[in-house]
């Protein structure tokens, strides 16, 4: 691991006392920034975590989101447990209720964009957050210098103090672009040899799961403390050839809402009924 930190300036020094003030100007908002951590990924896609620290006689607070264009936000308290929101362009206001801890996920493409090989990244940060480039990136503009960069397993990381950022940096090309034109010659050998055992076996898996539907009845005996809520959602899945993704749930059950059916849901996994997995952008249950 290498770090890089900037040695002690009249401007580290102003920066110091901005962030000082900006904690002070927090904690007179009701909350903290213990953590914020931003990811990005190879096509773009940025995912943001942060927890605060929240002051319990705060009935609600709000935040300012990296972006106005956000999926898939969720937002639970210390127990795990969902808390109710509003979002209002950029400002997140968060119902805490009593709640003295907060962690905020959500993701976003608007914050960077491509032309020809060059990605570029536009954040404007309120708190210190550690910003994490794709694997093996290659930084080539910096709009600042940041607090600190750390590299860790070919991953550049960022400590960003709030301020608006630009950052500019490049991808390598995927393996197999990477690979001279004998190894590319051995890995299309290689995959015509198993092209056809591999389109048997899917063939073969796809009539088995076709042939092969939910037992519901099994299910629900199993457990009997399921409530009529649960088991309607086991039947549409089972009906929807056993899977569905959350957003397809929540329209076949519009008069349930939302964090009721988030509940609902994680309760089924807890209990092995379903796998939850993300697909994309979006959560899909799949019955076992």
């Amino acid at each position: 691991m290498k770090r890089y930190a900037r040695k002690a300036t009249p401007v580290l020094l102003l920066i110091v006392f901005q962030l000082l003030a900006l904690s002070c100007a927090n904690a007179n908002l009701g909350f903290i920034v213990e953590s914020s951590r931003v990811q990005i990924y190879r096509d773009g896609l940025s995912s943001v975590t942060q927890t605060l620290i929240v002051e319990d006689y705060y009935p609600q607070i709000t935040i300012t989101l990296l972006s106005n264009s956000v999926e898939n936000l969720v937002i639970v308290d210390q127990d795990q447990v969902p808390v109710d929101y509003e979002i209002n362009n950029y400002n997140l206001t968060i119902f805490t209720l009593g709640s003295n801890k907060i962690t905020i996920e959500y993701e976003t493409l608007a914050l960077t964009n491509k032309e020809a090989e060059v990605w570029s990244l536009n954040i404007n940060v309120s708190f210190v957050t550690k910003l994490s480039l794709p694997k093996n990136s290659t930084v080539i503009y910096l709009s600042e210098m940041p607090s600190a960069i750390d590299t860790i397993e070919n991953i550049i990381t960022f400590t960003l103090y709030p301020n608006q950022w630009e950052i500019s940096y490049i991808l390598p090309p995927s393996s197999i672009e990477d690979t001279d034109s004998g190894q590319t010659l051995i890995f299309i050998e290689y995959f015509a040899i198993t092209l056809g055992a591999i389109i048997i076996t899917i063939i073969g898996l796809l009539y088995f799961f076709k042939k092969r539907k939910p037992n519901v009845k099994k299910i629900f005996k199993a457990y009997p403390q399921l409530s009529k809520e649960e088991k309607g959602v086991i039947q549409f899945l089972a009906d929807n050839d056993g899977k569905a993704f959350e957003a397809e749930i929540r329209e076949r059950f519009p008069d349930m809402p939302r964090t009721s059916l988030w509940r609902l849901v994680r309760r089924l996994e807890r209990l092995e009924i379903v796998d939850i997995k993300k697909i994309g952008l979006e959560n899909q249950v799949k019955l076992r």
